[in-house]
C-alpha cells in the first residue's frame, strides 16, 4: 500500500473504511460510559463528604 502525503496508515484506513460509523458509535458509547462512571463517582464522593 502506498500512502500519499506521508499519511499515517491508521488514519487513512479509518477514514476510508466502511467501519467508520462503527468506530464513531463505539467512541460515543465509551464516552457515555465514562461520563456515567464519573457522575456516579462524584455522587459517591459528595455523599461521603456530607457524612463527615
Amino acid at each position: 500500500m502506498i500512502h500519499r502525503n506521508n499519511e499515517s496508515p491508521l488514519i487513512s484506513t479509518h477514514l476510508r473504511s466502511p467501519n467508520d460509523q462503527e468506530f464513531l458509535y463505539s467512541n460515543l458509547f465509551l464516552l457515555l460510559v465514562a461520563g456515567y462512571l464519573v457522575r456516579a463517582h462524584l455522587l459517591f464522593v459528595s455523599r461521603a463528604y456530607s457524612e463527615l
